[in-house]
């Protein structure tokens, strides 16, 4: 870091000296111009503006000697490095073509254009200067939500007319889907910061939202696996204390309610009243495997207590 003072010069205006080494670097002579970009407390001094470019380079994916775990990572990898069109080539592709159109479909605005035996062509629809990142993290809390009241009604009612513990399990894709779409978001904002600028994100919003995607992402994935285990449970009528199961679940849930209720009104009242609270959560959770000690119960306790972990990282982030 270099410092430089501040000079007064004239009624209204003030000056700084640029460093010799940065203009002769940039190719700079007097009279060009300068560009400045405010960030939060942040000046960003820029020797060239360059047009904005809203979409990323073409990239081919080679199937040939991968399975499809391997090519499903490339693709995502494709999708969050912002590339405009991805074409998945190979003569293996025939065999895993159902696959890859059903992961390509599981990104947000990411659709295959063009199919044939050997080649399947998927570009990005993206538009970036209408996304809310914010309003995406609401749509992920939401869904998460959901996941937690279908698995209190999955525990305590049973439904003939349509497999509750599969609807959870969808929903759970669907917040995959959408963390996909945050994550491409701010990796793009990380790297231009007029992109940035331009949605109203400093850099330690990227931090924040970047953290807080990926641990209710992680909440989502331990309902799903509870709403599994919870179906188990139902299909194999096991002496377990529906009640109690019911009740330690909804207690997770107002905990995590309200530690989302304090990351969206930076309440640190409330952040702590749930961290003070932890340890309750934690203590019925031994209390309820103690009484019903089964596989079964060690998986939903253990599951259980991961979201309040979790949520306790949530009050980090309020917190610190």
């Amino acid at each position: 870091m270099e410092v430089r003072k501040l000079v007064k010069s004239g009624l209204s205006s003030y000056t700084i000296a640029l460093p010799k080494e940065w203009i002769q670097r940039n190719n700079l002579t007097k009279g060009e111009l300068i560009y400045l970009d405010e960030m939060a407390n942040k000046l960003i001094v820029s020797a060239k503006r360059t047009k904005e470019k809203e979409v990323g380079d073409d990239l081919v994916i080679n199937t040939e000697g991968k399975n499809i775990r391997q090519i499903k990572r490339e693709i995502r990898s494709a999708y969050l490095n912002n590339y405009n069109r991805i074409f998945i080539k190979g003569s293996n592709l025939k065999l895993m073509a159902k696959d890859i159109k059903d992961d390509i479909h599981t990104l947000a605005s990411l659709e295959v254009i063009e199919e044939a035996n050997d080649k399947i062509t998927a570009r990005s629809f993206l538009d970036f200067s209408h996304v809310s990142v914010s309003d995406i993290l609401r749509r992920i809390d939401n869904i998460t939500r959901s996941m937690f009241i279908d698995s209190i009604t999955l525990i305590t009612e049973s439904s003939q007319e349509y497999d509750l513990a599969k609807l959870i399990i969808d929903r759970d894709l669907d917040v995959n889907r959408l963390t996909f779409m945050i994550f491409k978001v701010l990796r793009l904002c990380s790297l231009d910061m007029y992109k940035s600028k331009k949605i109203g994100l400093d850099t330690v919003d990227l931090l924040k939202y970047w953290n807080i995607t990926f641990i209710i992402e992680k909440i989502a994935d331990s309902l799903k696996r509870n709403a599994r285990i919870i179906a188990q449970i139902n299909e194999r009528k096991m002496k377990i204390n529906k009640k109690e199961m019911a009740k330690l679940l909804s207690d997770v849930k107002i905990a995590y309610e309200n530690v989302m209720t304090a990351f969206y009104k930076k309440d640190h009242n409330l952040s702590d009243q749930v961290y003070l609270n932890r340890t309750v959560l934690i203590k019925n959770c031994d209390d309820f495997f103690e009484k019903n000690k089964s596989m079964e119960g060690a998986e939903y306790v253990g599951k259980l207590k991961s979201i309040i972990s979790n949520t306790e990282d949530i009050n980090k982030i309020i917190r610190f």
